[in-house]
């Protein structure tokens, strides 16, 4: 009985993380032969062994010399987590092996890939191999992370603190299961519960520009399952802060292909060759081209809560409802303060966010919505969605990023709330544009938005109309990024400028109808 209360103390005392454990999956690198030995030196009797190198041919002056390299930038450090485990191979050897470690060459092989496809200049590195649970990583020097592995881990408490600290400041970490083992996918999920305690892994959807930053990769693509070949559509989860994927898993693989072995365990699950690199390279590219929008959600935002004159002034709500409500960091305040400086109206600063199914929303004129994943109203959200609509409420809502998700979401929901009703595109003449506080006929859209749409050049909005008064304005295309001026390289939406005109006008609209 003694012996069986040691063991559970040592369970308790020592992590998954820490102690030296036993597995039973081999791990990816066999352990290499001895190095052969080298033949002994011999020199020949009265042989002259100091002989003076030849210095090579001198450059002229006028010699064409290559042009100096390119830059080179560190940006991904490979970290360091778990322990030291054994393996025992079927011969009875036991091999032991950094669990961190998976396969050695992997980021090396990564940055080549980068390198290669990108072609913008640049010459990106790997920064050092670095312990998670010792070092304060800084996104402004390195933007990524990677962790691979195979096996369950635990995170200590600074290793947890660590990233916490890392990604909220702008950083972005990669977990690749590095031969798909669910053991290592479901140990990230568990752990990172514990780093965000309100977020969880969302699957992203096929439209996510980690898809399309740099190579277009939809629909099924070939993997390895198990040892048996495979079409399956691509999986990728990711933890988002803003619209910004913060930290991605990768279940499937993509460790044997980057290590340049395509070594495809008969028990892993595997994205093979060519389509594991472009995806990789595709996770780089999303990330390089996220740091500065990290950064922007990475501020201390300043939430004012004053009105601009005593007694009754506007005021407007924020929807809250079960999904990504929240993108779009004081966004109240800032359209509030621009509407009050264009427009002279006098506004309350105070944000202010209801949920659909308290009869508080019946003090807001209007209500704004966002999100960027799909959601579903309960019946009493849009029983009181429909209330306050029918009785002369407006809504003014927008995809999140301009994502395929929310926009499937929100069109379905929205006619759970008013039955037989249909969203139509407002059209060009309506006075939302012609008589607002600015008229607009023609806006700029974001670069992502134009790879799609080439030709739009006009403001796109749909409206439910209700005893012919438009009572929801919805854009499938991003509005609040550009109103907040938020440096989303990847958000298909209206300009800046652009946006906040538009925002205004459909403001103004609501409040003289």
């Amino acid at each position: 009985m003694k012996y069986v209360l040691s063991f559970v103390l040592l369970a308790v005392l020592c992590p998954l993380g820490l102690a030296q454990r036993q597995v039973f999956f081999p791990p990816a690198e066999a352990p290499p032969p001895p190095p052969a030995k080298k033949p002994p030196k011999t020199i020949a009797g009265a042989e002259d062994t100091d002989i003076i190198p030849d210095p090579g041919p001198v450059m002229r002056r006028n010699q064409i010399r290559n042009p100096p390299p390119p830059t080179n930038l560190a940006v991904i450090h490979k970290i360091k987590y778990g322990g030291e485990l054994t393996y025992v191979h079927a011969d009875g050897t036991k091999q032991k092996f950094e669990q961190w470690k998976s396969f050695p060459n992997d980021t090396f092989n990564l940055m080549k890939l980068v390198n290669e496809s990108l072609a913008d200049g640049n010459n990106y590195t790997c920064g050092e191999d670095k312990p998670l649970a010792s070092t304060e990583f800084n996104p402004i020097d390195i933007p990524i992370l990677y962790m691979t592995g195979d096996y369950d881990f635990v995170l200590q408490p600074a290793e947890i603190e660590n990233l916490r600290k890392f990604i909220t400041q702008g950083g972005t970490v990669i977990f690749n299961s590095a031969r798909g083992r669910d053991e290592f996918s479901r140990a990230v999920a568990r752990e990172m519960r514990k780093v965000f305690p309100q977020k969880g892994f969302m699957r992203v959807p096929p439209d996510h520009p980690i898809f399309n930053s740099r190579y277009r990769i939809e629909g099924r693509i070939p993997m390895v399952f198990h040892g048996q070949p495979k079409s399956l559509p691509a999986e990728i989860y990711s933890i988002d802060i803003g619209t910004r994927a913060a930290a991605i898993l990768v279940p499937a693989g993509l460790g044997a292909a980057l290590s340049g072995t395509n070594d495809y365990h008969v028990d892993g699950k595997h994205v093979k060759g060519d389509t594991a690199n472009r995806l990789a390279v595709n996770l780089v590219a999303y990330m390089l081209g996220s740091t500065e929008y990290g950064r922007f959600l990475a501020q201390d935002f300043p939430i004012h809560s004053i009105k601009t004159r005593t007694g009754d002034v506007v005021r407007f709500a924020a929807v809250r409802y079960a999904g990504s409500w929240d993108l779009n960091p004081a966004l109240q305040n800032s359209l509030l303060a621009s509407v009050k400086e264009n427009t002279g109206i006098d506004v309350d600063m105070r944000p202010e966010n209801v949920t659909l199914d308290s009869p508080e929303i019946g003090h807001y004129p209007l209500l704004f919505m966002t999100g960027h994943y799909d959601f579903q109203l309960s019946q009493a959200e849009a029983a009181g969605l429909a209330k306050y609509l029918k009785r002369g409420g407006m809504l003014f809502a927008s995809a999140g990023a301009g994502l395929k998700p929310f926009d499937t979401a929100f069109r379905r929901e929205i006619l759970k709330a008013v039955p037989g009703a249909k969203l139509m595109e407002i059209p060009k003449g309506h006075e939302i544009f012609k008589n607002g506080w600015n008229p607009l006929s023609t806006v700029n859209y974001t670069e992502p938005a134009k790879r799609d749409h080439p030709t739009l050049d006009t403001p796109k909005l749909l409206g439910l109309f209700i005893d012919n008064r438009l009572a929801v304005v919805y854009s499938s295309f991003d509005v609040m990024s550009g109103v907040n001026r938020e440096a989303n390289t990847y958000a298909k939406g209206v300009v800046d400028t652009d946006a906040l005109r538009l925002a205004i006008n459909v403001v103004t609209y609501a409040l003289s109808h």
